[in-house]
């Protein structure tokens, strides 16, 4: 066969493979595991404390998927539980930091990784546990979610409406009373055959008993606010449902006399799927194509509630540092309140222009905004979430 004709058809033999890659698409998301191991210290250098050893910390990479979404991923995670490393960008057995990017503080780390759905994934979810050390240690779970359509972490906002941070607060709320009350009930009942002198007194039942009621009085003064929730931990089911724990109580010098512990409370879809927002629907249950929502929050109306009263606002545009204005009404009443406005990152502060001077104190959580209303003395503190 002439050269010319040769070079013909493997042209065009590459550009029907070409045409076949494209037509079947990107390669499926896969997660590969990364366990770090540790440079050798130049000789004489000092050693920094609070090292993992060797395959204590494994970390996920992700491959796959629309172009640049593994990228975005691997980055969010990384930098977030690695102080500030970058990640890899090509997969091997092991990772290696740089000498002068040691990751200090985190001791061990694993991971969970699930695609939801499995059968045609549209989110990833990472959930992570370890230990972390610094001036004490301590263990801690947290969760990553993202969307594999364009790579964004997807959190707790963008899924529930306003009514249903109201719902799974109460029912957070119920659940961490039922947990304190439980226990408080079996410590009063170990008390009493104590006292009679049939069984060998608790030093620590007294205590135990006192951080029960303090933690049970909690849930009354501090109920879960939409500001509280959008920074729990919450993990999917891949069944529609989510499952959010709450904090533990307890601080760390008190922690041995804590036995509730983080108080976890699970919402199996059904009940659920009222309070998604049409792109939880979309997420969790396959329900319509709804895009995210908007990370925006000036020149449109946002609805949500103060202190339980629904309320309208609408800000003119936002520029960080620099002080706008906008305003906003109760629904009731409909009579415009004038604030002035200024954000600062991921901030948004407003001050009334009227006499009471109340001041809003906002955060942004993907497409929702969350935080406290409370009047110029600081006496009275109002949840407020919109979106």
């Amino acid at each position: 066969m002439p050269h010319r004709l040769v070079s013909v058809v493997l042209s065009l033999a590459l550009a029907g493979a070409a045409v076949a890659a494209l037509a079947a698409g990107p390669a499926p998301v896969a997660v590969q595991e990364r366990p770090l191991v540790l440079p050798k210290l130049a000789a004489g250098a000092d050693q920094p404390m609070n090292l993992p050893e060797d395959g204590a910390i494994k970390l996920p990479y992700v491959t796959g998927g629309a172009p640049g979404v593994a990228q975005r991923i691997n980055a969010a995670i990384w930098r977030e539980l690695l102080d500030g490393a970058v990640a890899p960008v090509t997969p091997g057995k092991t990772w290696t930091p740089p000498a002068d990017k040691l990751p200090q503080g985190t001791t061990s780390l694993a991971y969970t990784a699930q695609l939801i759905p499995a059968d045609a994934p549209r989110l990833l979810a990472l959930g992570f546990s370890g230990e972390g050390c610094g001036a004490y240690c301590e263990d801690f779970t947290l969760t990553h979610v993202f969307d594999l359509r364009d790579g964004r972490e997807v959190v707790l906002a963008d899924l529930l409406t306003v009514e249903g941070f109201a719902a799974v607060g109460h029912r957070l709320d119920a659940e961490r009373r039922r947990a304190y009350q439980k226990q408080l009930r079996e410590l009063q009942g170990a008390m009493k055959p104590a006292r009679k002198g049939t069984k060998d007194a608790d030093d620590d039942i007294e205590d135990r008993v006192e951080l029960n009621r303090t933690c049970l009085a909690q849930v009354a003064s501090e109920p879960s606010s939409p500001w509280w929730l959008a920074g729990e931990v919450f993990a999917l089911d891949g069944r529609g449902g989510l499952a959010l724990t709450k904090g533990r109580c307890s601080n760390h010098a008190v922690r041995a006399l804590d036995d509730v512990g983080n108080v976890t409370v699970r919402i199996p879809a059904a009940d659920l799927r009222p309070w998604l927002t049409p792109y939880g629907l979309a997420v969790l249950r396959q329900e319509g194509d709804a895009p995210p929502p908007s990370p925006a929050f000036d020149q449109r109306e946002l609805h949500g509630t103060l202190g339980g009263m629904p309320i309208t606002m609408k800000l003119e545009p936002l520029r960080d540092g620099a002080d706008t204005r906008g305003h906003y009404a109760y629904d009731r009443y409909r009579a415009p309140i004038a604030i002035v406005v200024r954000r600062d990152g991921s901030q948004i502060r407003g001050s009334e222009q009227t006499t009471s001077q109340g001041r809003f104190d906002l955060t942004i959580s993907g497409g929702t905004l969350v935080g406290t209303w409370a009047d110029k003395d600081g006496r009275k503190n109002l949840p407020v979430i919109l979106q």
